[in-house]
């Protein structure tokens, strides 16, 4: 197959850095970052170039992809305003336009949103707009999705450039706060499998389907403690969220760890917190409806639930 310089938008982010991280390990891609400020990251002994971008801008953008001679455009913007939301868009009309630029992955790495997801999470609405976008385009995409990160449950003893964040689970405290009755499946993946599907992605020379959905494993939040006390040994303190809690915007908070994202980076954090678990309850982070890709690649065997908790809390970890 053809090798490919490569654009990873926002690619000094945590799922970002995972991506590019991905694609310098497959060997095979020139790969290079955009972003708002131009430097050098360091990425598995090699030097990446990041290119200062102007989001704002879509001449600016059609000339730096066409300088580049960029192939694949990977957004990895992290869609939380209304403006972000427009930098994407501002990202697919520039490579549309670019004539270099022949695919294009948006912004996703979630859950599957649906039409239906806005009636309890608005939002919903820049990730809606990116596919109407991409649809409209010549562009060959596809939107990878894979339910919840599973990054957030070995940090730090499980490598991710993700930030710390606990949710639902905090094995420190050995607590739970489940959102529903804890009964509906959850789809999970670590964001290092993420990458290495998404390189390889790049191999598949055919028609890609408007979604990519990939796991590395699916249990409903109940099993995700069972595990968790059954790894650390210990009955854990277990609440539940009801619906109504949910739907008020009272999830519980667990206590956050130095370096989590507080609610001064996300104004209104219980409250999208809530919607994660209106999500969870209505099924929505269970991604096997969309059509589950892990034999399409075979070769990658991705981290479950129970290696990714056994690696970080069992009997061995840190050993």
């Amino acid at each position: 197959m053809p090798a490919f310089t490569v654009a990873v938008a926002g690619g000094t982010g945590g799922i970002g850095r995972a991506l590019v991280n991905g694609l310098v390990q497959q060997g095979k891609h020139k790969v290079l970052i955009l972003s708002r400020k131009s430097s050098t990251l360091e990425v598995d002994s090699a030097s990446i170039s990041t290119i200062a971008t102007d989001y704002t801008s879509i001449p600016s953008m059609i000339s730096t992809l066409q300088e580049h001679k960029i192939d694949v455009v990977i957004s990895a913007l992290i869609l939380s305003s209304p403006e972000n939301s427009q930098a994407q868009l501002n990202l697919i009309t520039a490579a549309t336009q670019s004539g270099t630029v022949t695919s294009f992955l948006p912004s996703e790495y979630g859950i599957h949103y649906t039409p239906e997801t806005l009636s309890f999470h608005p939002a919903a609405r820049y990730w809606l707009d990116a596919a109407a976008a991409l649809r409209a385009s010549a562009l060959r995409f596809t939107r990878v999705v894979f339910g919840w990160t599973l990054d957030h449950y070995g940090i730090p003893r499980v490598h991710s450039y993700m930030k710390p964040f606990k949710y639902v689970l905090d094995f420190d405290a050995r607590r739970a706060a489940v959102p529903g009755d804890g009964t509906q499946k959850v789809s999970f993946l670590h964001t290092t499998d993420l990458a290495r599907y998404v390189a390889a992605l790049l191999e598949d020379e055919g028609e890609w389907p408007e979604v990519s959905a990939f796991v590395g494993g699916v249990a409903s939040w109940g099993e995700f403690v069972r595990i968790a006390e059954r790894v650390t040994g210990a009955k854990w303190d277990v609440t539940y969220d009801s619906v109504e809690v949910l739907e008020k915007g009272e999830a519980t908070m667990l206590p956050q760890p130095p370096g989590a994202p507080t609610e001064e980076d996300y104004p209104g954090m219980r409250e999208m917190v809530s919607e994660f678990g209106l999500m969870a309850v209505r099924g929505v982070l269970d991604v096997s409806d969309a059509g589950i890709r892990n034999g399409a690649f075979p070769h990658i065997k991705p981290m479950s639930v129970e290696e990714v908790v056994e690696k970080a809390w069992g009997r061995d970890a840190g050993a």
